[in-house]
């Protein structure tokens, strides 16, 4: 029985929270006096009761390259000649969660008293979850166009390209250390 049961190793590290904050964007005034004086523009003013998102990024219930997630309506110019008084980031306003899990397990194998062999599997995204990549959060003003009948460019569009694909497939892999 011993012999069945000892000298496995089982190691598991799980990250769980928010997403990252999304910043304010910037105002679509690129020519007002401020800017040309200060060499810098201001941020989006928030619209109050406008919903940030059109819809639930933490949620699988939609089709990213079909869905504008970000709500364009949510955001507006300040007054022209001066500052929004918009904060950088809000707590409320972030991207999707991305939780990352990593499971392993092993065991040593004991070849002669001073010799062991241990095997061990290691798997990245153990249980499998899609990655969908961050909606564009810039240029709110920026109309979506599609290609094709996928998103492509715009404000809150996931855009689904190959340089920025869903990923989240499982791998795996078998290590194999020969300690003596």
């Amino acid at each position: 029985m011993n012999a069945a049961v000892s000298d496995w190793t089982i190691g598991s590290v799980m990250q769980y929270g928010s997403g990252l904050p999304i910043a304010v964007p910037g105002t679509a005034q690129a020519t007002s006096n401020l800017a040309t004086a200060l060499l810098r523009g201001t941020r989006a003013d928030r619209v109050p009761g406008a919903p940030l998102y059109l819809q639930d990024l933490n949620c699988s219930c939609f089709d990213p390259g079909q869905t504008q997630v970000l709500n364009p309506a949510a955001w507006r110019d300040p007054v022209a000649g001066s500052f929004s008084p918009a904060a950088a980031y809000y707590n409320d306003y972030r991207y999707q969660r991305h939780p990352r899990e990593t499971l392993s397990i092993g065991r040593y194998f004991r070849i002669t008293e001073k010799m062991k062999l241990q095997i061990r599997a290691e798997f990245n995204n153990a249980l499998n979850r899609v990655q969908v990549p961050n909606p564009v959060a810039t240029g709110y003003t920026t109309a979506t166009a599609r290609a094709n009948g996928v998103y492509n460019t715009g404000f809150g569009i996931i855009a689904t390209r190959p340089t920025a694909a869903v990923t989240g497939e499982r791998s795996g892999l078998l290590v194999g250390r020969l300690t003596f």
